[in-house]
């Protein structure tokens, strides 16, 4: 859809004139109201961007907190890591269990949330 050039109402593209004025539709008005849908639209596009910013990647809590050692551990209190992965805290979500942390593979559609990002 583009918006008619003399009376600003949106027009379907297969049309030969535009249905609330009746106005023929030539080459140039169609040009001018393709235009102009696009600069209308360009302009709510960037209106939002800046009201309310671009969409950058969601948060995770892995980009705060405890940072992993040479050898991936995370977790500097022995007494906190249960299970003995190196993985503690937020970045061990089931201590009863060494091969569920924050750096474990996780097999999709198994049940398991392995990875614990908080999702199978």
């Amino acid at each position: 859809m583009f918006v008619c050039a003399s009376c600003s109402s949106f027009v379907p593209p297969a049309s030969r004139a535009c249905p609330a004025c009746g106005q023929a539709l030539t080459p140039a008005l169609r040009a001018i109201g393709g235009v102009v849908t696009l600069a209308g639209t360009s302009l709510f596009a960037m209106t939002l961007s800046a009201c309310y910013g671009v969409a950058g990647p969601p948060p995770s809590f892995r980009d705060a907190g405890p940072q992993p050692d040479a050898a991936g551990a995370t977790c500097d209190d022995v007494t906190a890591d249960l299970d003995g992965d190196g993985y503690c805290g937020e970045l061990d979500c089931d201590e009863a269990n060494a091969s569920i942390n924050d750096g474990a593979t996780d097999t999709p559609g198994d049940g398991v949330d392995s990875n614990c990002d908080g999702a199978d």
